[in-house]
């Protein structure tokens, strides 16, 4: 079975077909906008490969454990004040931020704007229901690409978290307007 069959039938079955079919084809038929959508599609795929295999150092184990252990998100200077003394240059705010930004970019940790400070929260799921409420929106009607550039996070994680949003596996607590998520739940690996 050819590429083209087992798309053709993937689209034929799948809820979003006729949708997903029209727009290929509307992109497709334009040479200039063909090529950005196959630069698109292989930035995704590279995205999703990185986010199926995730390492991290034993610095982002240690950042990673506060964030965890946290009672609310902590900001990266709340962060660095609990950095133990085998890591003596996470106790810098640039670099702690460094190795955070690393963690979110991974999908690890999830990171939203409150203020003036970068919150840090142990499921992206939390960071992303904070910014939907940031944006006075709803699972329903928000913008994932936003959301991902607002908070660092991969589309694909924003997509996820939207996703179990959505389908009301929420563990995070309703939020108020402006309101800080208040718990510390562990993510489980």
């Amino acid at each position: 079975m050819s590429n083209i069959d087992k798309l053709n039938a993937l689209l034929r079955t799948d809820e979003a077909g006729e949708e997903l079919a029209s727009l290929l084809s509307e992109l497709v038929f334009d040479t200039r906008r063909r090529n950005v959508l196959l630069i698109k599609l292989n930035e995704i795929r590279q995205e999703l490969a990185t986010l199926r295999e995730v390492r991290l150092t034993r610095a982002e184990e240690m950042l990673s454990s506060i964030v965890l252990g946290a009672r609310k998100p902590p900001t990266v200077q709340e962060i660095t004040a609990k950095v133990g003394a085998e890591f003596q240059s996470l106790k810098h705010v640039s670099h702690a931020y460094v190795v955070l930004n690393s963690l979110v970019g991974k999908g690890v940790l999830g990171k939203f704007k409150f203020g003036y400070n970068y919150h840090f929260t142990s499921q992206p799921k939390e960071a992303v229901t904070e910014q939907i409420k940031r944006r006075n929106e709803s699972p329903q009607d928000c913008s994932p690409a936003e959301i991902a550039k607002g908070t660092g996070m991969p589309l694909a994680v924003v997509l996820d978290a939207i996703e179990e949003l959505l389908a009301g596996k929420s563990d995070t607590a309703p939020l108020g307007k402006g309101s800080l998520i208040k718990h510390g739940r562990g993510r489980g690996k």
